[in-house]
């Protein structure tokens, strides 16, 4: 496991933690008074303890971490703290300092651009271009962060939010000025003017809330007074959400970012902070519709500062390959001069940047990816199919009038005539033109994304019906043989490595008594009525690409599991994800349903999108492949909870456990409505 170290130094306490650096999960954590203000050598040295102390209780060596990355209050530059008044610091260099002490490379930023980097790699932000983070606290702090890097100005004091004047001379700040935004929307200006309000109001609920001692009053007061409909809380909430947006509107106007998030404990308001919120910025800042900034709250909270900081590293780690990223496009024949490359999209398998070419005072944008060996052991193939099904997808999409630019990905070919370049160092890499114009969602935000997405999935179906499928390769053998899967989870039943059968049982029973089921396609197909098809193999919704300005449909993309399979199954995995009301890893079952609404939303546009090209077998199959892929599923999440979950990415105990009970209450659910499923298919195949 590939591990950092991230410090939250405040100026009251110090939080240590051990980061795995692949999903953000604390390891390991510890903290200690600061007792600020003291001598910057002596709170080094406690740091250094602290480290230790956590490395030898855990068993995670300090010398195994990649590097340890610090987040402290104040002003900071090049591993210099410039000044860092709760710390009674000024331009202490802490990176070298600690450095010293430990014999490794040591990061250092400011803790909210530390928040905002957690939140942009990890958090609300994941695969954004740019996002800001905004900590509603003692003060208002701010980070900005772009392409992956965090930008703080050519002297570290830029994203000083709290500090841009909404009113100008109005309340006076703690930095000396009138009308900072921090002396009306930090945690302590509510504080203030809840108190303020309640002496103007003495039957208000929050001196009852307080017990009549206004000293305890919380920012938390006003909102649960707002929440009984006290006229004066609600006025207090009122005029500091408006302050707030008029303060975050400024922020969007300015830099447009992906993502806006607010962290702080004011944020745990949720609900009763954001929907208004959201309301009045959405009529202060510019935006065109379905193309606005994301206003939510931040993903970590108390976590923020350890796992940003701990994170640091990977800025530098960026910069040597986004270097490495434009000598490599050197060897594919793009137009004119490369002037930047920057890391690109959210996959988790491949690397992906970039890349903006200055050709005759204009640019052009291309996609550059290293593809990941490990995950695809023969790259060579894999590009075979790749070309081979682009090539056929550009030719169908222009005899029928599209633009095949758009439409489907066009493959950069290397000045050796190739689809692709291997380097001296072993690594596939692949050069695509950039699909201009376009966007894609993570997640369905409403209905209507779900059919096009259906749509878009079923006419990747009519326009490769003529494939011979047989002629590409395997290149994860297997990936949905549900019988092999079957067989894979009962081995690691029989060998039970982690003594983990006996919590399991009413789950793999579920499985067994579905043995026979699981073979159903393979048998359809061995029986001639399930043709052999070209399917795309992860049909979610970050996978099509929709046109900026219409929100249609424009391109599907991610084809590195271009395999010949089932077109039920692609249809199977979408309703699998897209159909259910929770998430994949939900705890509460009773939130876990199969909404048969979705699923004839997404019947109705697949059967649309794929015209007269499925088969009988296949309509009939629809509703089997749906139960098929949620039951394959969730015997893979079981099978690696059983194994020691070593294949999907997990963030806390049981999460592969608490994914595979979703996946068979689906199916249940599925099962139960079965007839009507058939019912929803016949109603559209037969228009």
């Amino acid at each position: 496991m590939k591990y950092c170290i991230g410090v939250d130094l405040g100026g009251t306490t110090v939080k240590v933690g051990f980061v795995n650096i692949e999903n953000a999960e604390i390891l390991v954590s510890g903290s200690i008074p600061t007792r600020a203000p003291r001598a910057a050598e002596s709170v080094a040295t406690d740091i250094v303890k602290l480290i230790r102390r956590l490395a030898s209780d855990s068993g995670y060596a300090m010398e195994g971490a990649l590097w340890i990355g610090v987040a402290t209050a104040g002003i900071v530059k090049n591993g210099t703290v410039l000044a860092a008044t709760n710390l009674g610091w000024n331009n202490v260099p802490l990176s070298m300092l600690l450095s010293r002490m430990t014999g490794m490379q040591v990061y250092l930023a400011n803790d909210a651009n530390a928040a905002a980097y957690a939140e942009a790699l990890f958090g609300v932000g994941e695969g954004k271009s740019t996002l800001v983070a905004l900590t509603l606290g003692t003060g208002v702090g701010g980070g900005i962060v772009i392409n992956g890097k965090i930008f703080d100005g050519f002297n570290g004091f830029a994203a000083e939010m709290g500090h841009m004047i909404i009113n100008s001379g109005g309340r006076e700040c703690g930095c000396g000025k009138r009308g900072c935004l921090e002396a009306y929307a930090s945690a302590t200006a509510l504080v203030k003017e809840s108190r303020r309000v309640m002496n103007l109001y003495p039957d208000s609920k929050m001196w009852e809330l307080v017990g009549h001692d206004a000293d305890k009053v919380t920012a938390k007061t006003p909102f649960d007074a707002a929440k009984a409909g006290d006229y004066a809380a609600l006025s207090v909430i009122d005029d500091f959400i408006n302050n707030l947006a008029y303060g975050i509107s400024n922020v969007i106007n300015l830099f447009q970012p992906s993502v806006l998030c607010i962290g702080g404990g004011i944020s745990a308001q949720g609900d009763a902070l954001m929907i208004p919120l959201r309301d009045r910025v959405s009529r202060l800042s510019f935006g065109r519709k379905n193309i606005r900034t994301k206003v939510t709250v931040a993903r970590f909270r108390n976590d923020a500062g350890i796992i940003g900081a701990s994170m640091l590293g990977l800025q530098e780690k960026d910069k040597e390959n986004m270097s490495i990223a434009e000598k490599i496009s050197e060897n594919f024949k793009i137009e004119g001069e490369v002037v930047c490359s920057v890391p690109y999209g959210n996959g988790h398998i491949n690397d992906t940047f970039l890349i903006t070419t200055r050709v005759n005072g204009g640019e052009k944008k291309y996609v550059l990816q290293r593809i990941n060996k490990n995950v695809f052991k023969n790259p060579d193939l894999l590009m075979k199919n790749f070309a081979l099904v682009t090539e056929h997808l550009a030719k169908k999409i222009k005899a029928t009038g599209g633009d095949p630019k758009r439409e489907t990905l066009n493959l950069i070919k290397t000045f050796e005539g190739s689809d692709y370049y291997e380097s001296p160092e072993g690594d596939f890499w692949r050069m695509l033109v950039y699909v201009t114009g376009s966007k894609c969602y993570d997640k369905v935000e409403e209905p209507a994304q779900f059919y096009e997405s259906a749509v878009a999935f079923g006419n990747f179906q009519r326009l490769l019906e003529d494939f011979p499928a047989e002629t590409l390769h395997e290149t994860i053998p297997n990936f949905h043989n549900t019988p092999d899967r079957f067989k894979n989870l009962m081995a690691e039943v029989e060998r039970d490595s982690f003594g983990r059968l006996s919590e399991v049982m009413a789950e793999v029973e579920f499985a067994r008594a579905r043995e026979e089921f699981a073979g159903t396609l393979e048998r359809e197909h061995a029986a001639g009525r399930l043709p052999l098809r070209v399917t795309h193999n992860d049909t979610k919704l970050n996978n099509i690409l929709f046109d900026e300005q219409t929100d249609k449909p424009v391109c599907v993309v991610d084809l590195d599991t271009i395999m010949p399979g089932y077109s039920v199954n692609d249809f199977g995995d979408s309703i699998r994800f897209g159909a259910s009301t929770a998430a994949e890893d939900e705890r509460d079952l009773s939130l876990v349903n199969f909404d048969i609404g979705l699923y004839e939303l997404y019947v109705k546009g697949f059967i649309e999108g794929t015209g007269n090209c499925l088969t009988e077998g296949e309509l009939r199959m629809l509703p089997v492949g749906a139960i098929m892929m949620t039951l394959e599923c969730g015997i893979r999440f079981l099978t690696d909870y059983l194994a020691g979950d070593t294949y999907f990415k997990t963030s806390r105990p049981k999460q592969n456990l608490d994914r595979c009970k979703t996946q068979f209450k689906l199916v249940s659910d599925m099962e139960a409505n079965l007839d009507k499923m058939h019912e929803i298919v016949n109603k559209y195949a037969q228009k």
